[in-house]
């Protein structure tokens, strides 16, 4: 909770919304929790003047003002696989605008744009909902020669900058510990971050090693936070060749997870190793379903999605769990 707090007068200005209008939701609908000052005032926090933002989102929409309550409570408190999120509209148009200034090498209108959407909705929603969705579409433009090495790289350093400052706290206590690192000579991060971030969302705290990682390291510092989980990243196929025989002798001390393109080659595969495939917000998401079952020896999580379906071994694989500049 933010130490910064604001009077229902400054809370009106800075939302739009009329201290009347302030008053009735949070009557009606419990929208609010105000602290009260040594005079009895009104006192708003950062995530309430976030709820009233958008709680008049919504209502311009049309939208029932039980409804709009409800949605903001649940945006606010939600993990992202039950989170109503950035509304439709909303997030085609932000996809438009990060589209427009990342393909121009302009960050600050960028920046400025998801700076507005992470005063409104929590990290994991605006991976799903807005940045994802921008990598895979930015992975196609890539794949048919519509965007340049160029305008990749560029994007692609643009966003593990917020990603990475986005993480910042993911390291505290949380139910589950996760490990997450590149195998050796892997350098894309993006998918391995977003991972951690949709983790962290889910509850995880997560210790990220990031790209090239020997995997001795990786084993001893598993060991030394005690985690539920190791998950190594790869792209490339022959990469990830060369390690899966260490790989898989770690999975026999440790629950031991491999996603990314490179797991869909058959020269890859690394037996007693659980082998995470497709969707990275899914493969959160089952990953935590599942995690009861990771030290029972070589049972795999099947389908637990990293890589975007339809993703090519060995292409761009911006969106997938080793993703990051080409």
């Amino acid at each position: 909770m933010s130490d910064v707090l604001f009077s229902i007068g400054e809370a009106s200005r800075r939302t739009g919304v009329s201290p009347d209008v302030i008053r009735a939701w949070e009557r009606r609908y419990g929208l609010l929790t105000p602290q009260r000052s040594a005079s009895n005032f009104r006192l708003y926090s950062t995530e309430d003047i976030a709820r009233l933002r958008l709680m008049r989102l919504y209502t311009e929409q049309n939208m029932p003002r039980w409804r709009a309550a409800e949605l903001v409570q649940r945006v606010a408190t939600t993990a992202f696989d039950k989170n109503p999120g950035v509304p439709v509209s909303d997030a085609k148009h932000a996809l438009s605008s990060l589209r427009a200034a990342l393909e121009r090498f302009d960050a600050a209108p960028a920046d400025r744009l998801l700076h507005g959407l992470a005063s409104l909705f929590p990290p994991g929603v605006i991976l799903r909902d807005v940045v994802l969705p921008y990598l895979r579409e930015l992975g196609e433009r890539w794949e048919c020669g519509k965007a340049t090495v160029a305008q990749e790289h560029f994007a692609s350093c643009f966003l593990e900058s917020w990603m990475l400052n986005t993480a910042r706290g993911w390291t505290r206590a949380g139910k589950r510990r996760a490990v997450l690192a590149c195998v050796p000579g892997e350098q894309h991060v993006l998918g391995l971050i977003a991972f951690g971030i949709a983790l962290r969302d889910l509850g995880w705290s997560i210790t990220f090693l990031g790209r090239d990682t020997p995997l001795l390291s990786a084993q001893h510092v598993t060991s030394a936070v005690d985690a539920d989980a190791l998950v190594f990243a790869a792209t490339l196929p022959d990469a990830l060749a060369e390690v899966a025989a260490d790989i898989a002798a770690i999975a026999q001390e440790q629950p031991v997870l491999v996603g990314g393109p490179a797991t869909g080659h058959r020269i890859a595969r690394i037996p007693a190793t659980r082998i995470l495939s497709g969707d990275l917000l899914t493969a959160a998401r089952l990953l935590t379903a599942h995690v009861t079952d990771l030290d029972g020896g070589d049972e795999r999580v099947d389908q637990a999605a990293l890589t975007p379906p339809g993703s090519r071994v060995g292409g761009s694989g911006t969106a997938s769990m080793s993703s990051g500049a080409a």
